[in-house]
């Protein structure tokens, strides 16, 4: 059986449990990723190492902005085809903006701390370097004072299939950086690591350099000197400024592209799959955990999730007396809240789909609270149901913990599935 009928297979598993709602879709998305065969490659690393300005080189144009300080303050993804720029925030809406407007999203210095919202920016260009499906990534630079930055880059590590790993000759190695590494291992399938500036230093200094990035790297990813991995790891020294390098990395990755895609795709889905079956186990042993509370308890926080829904249902009415029109993004913000209600309550993570495509749909005040009210009656019920509020059939609670058995049981077979395809 191969990865992608595997994966089907999986997600028809967590579709018989509400529980796993979450974990379901994650699946879904790796899905639609081996279908469409699109591989993506993040540009990670401390800030300031010229990751940016080294995308700009790759891609054969300056299309993002640069600068002497911490710049980009939020993931942009880019992808081959005509110019164009889409913005999109957190609560599903998006816009098309201006090329030259772009810095007012992505930089820091305008954009402090993700102030605006936003969850990643879209480009799209003409460069030859994406013609074979894939999509270059610029993430926000981990180490600095910033902690959003270092937050979204982590975030989208796990999204990447292949990472282009940044380093410096005028900075060694830090702790940073190598705990970053540690963490990026678990979801990509290909490394490449980019040693950058070397137009700064001579020959000799770079060399002893490289050496030493190299032994350390080993120590990281966990080859043995000499072995088939430590081979395959390399470091590439490039100049970003002054386009020295750039080409060699750009061929390694095309070659890639062409002869070893399917191998790395399988690679990172199964490597992210596995991350996925793990949070899974974990979130079934939470509610387990919930289950086995002291009735008081139990009920307490049960009365807390209801009341709190109560309270916002007694809103809804000064949100029709009040009349106007309300955009669907903003019951994508009130779903946020209510799923952070149920993690803070019980621990557990509540599935909510961010409605991207009719987030700027405009409502009438009555329509959003008709809507608001379904989301509260819909998650009071699927709260009851999971945790079997008041349900006083021995046999159901008994048979409810029997499935969730099984199920770990079918967890710990799909996990030695893609353990062998990793291996």
């Amino acid at each position: 059986m191969d990865i992608l009928d595997t994966t089907i297979n999986l997600k028809q598993t967590l579709d018989g449990y509400e529980l796993c709602r979450m974990q379901a879709n994650q699946i879904e998305g790796l899905l639609q990723k081996l279908r469409k065969k699109e591989v993506t490659i993040a540009v990670i690393g401390q800030f300031k190492r010229g990751k940016t300005t080294m995308v700009n080189s790759m891609l054969g144009s300056k299309l993002l902005p640069v600068g002497i300080v911490p710049i980009t303050a939020a993931v942009t993804r880019i992808r081959y085809g005509d110019e164009s720029s889409v913005v999109y925030y957190q609560n599903g809406l998006s816009e098309e903006v201006p090329a030259d407007q772009l810095h007012s999203f992505i930089s820091e210095q305008e954009n402090p701390d993700n102030a605006r919202g936003v969850a990643e920016v879209e480009l799209r260009t003409k460069s030859d370097f994406l013609k074979d499906g894939l999509v270059l990534v610029d993430t926000p630079g981990v180490g600095s004072v910033h902690e959003n930055n270092s937050r979204s880059a982590y975030e989208f590590a796990r999204e990447s299939d292949g990472v282009i790993f940044m380093l410096s000759v005028d900075s060694p190695v830090n702790q940073i950086e190598i705990e970053f590494l540690k963490s990026v291992r678990k979801y990509a399938g290909k490394f490449y690591f980019a040693v950058n500036k070397i137009d700064t230093i001579d020959d000799e200094d770079l060399q002893e350099y490289l050496q030493y990035c190299n032994a350390l790297i080993c120590g990281i990813m966990d080859c043995e000197p000499g072995s088939e991995e430590a081979e395959a790891i390399r470091l590439i020294p490039i100049s970003a400024k002054k386009d020295v390098g750039i080409e060699c990395l750009c061929d390694m990755i095309r070659d890639d592209l062409i002869h070893k895609a399917g191998e790395i795709m399988a690679q990172s889905v199964s490597l992210k799959i596995l991350e996925i079956l793990k949070n899974t186990k974990t979130q079934i042993r939470s509610y387990r955990e919930v289950l086995k509370m002291a009735p008081n308890v139990f009920n307490s926080r049960f009365r807390e999730i209801h009341l709190y829904l109560d309270g916002r249902r007694a809103e809804l009415g000064g949100i029709r007396t009040g009349g106007g029109t309300l955009l669907r993004a903003r019951l994508n913000e009130e779903k946020a809240v209510l799923s952070a209600k149920v993690r803070e309550l019980f621990g557990i993570e509540y599935f909510y789909y961010v409605d991207r495509d009719n987030a700027a749909e405009v409502l009438t005040a009555d329509d959003y609270a008709d809507e608001l009210e379904a989301t509260y009656e819909e998650l009071a019920k699927t709260l009851d149901a999971i945790f079997m509020y008041k349900e006083e059939n021995a046999y159901t609670v008994a048979r409810r913990i029997e499935d969730l058995n099984i199920l770990m049981h079918e967890l710990d077979k799909y996990r030695r599935e893609y353990e062998r395809i990793i291996h």
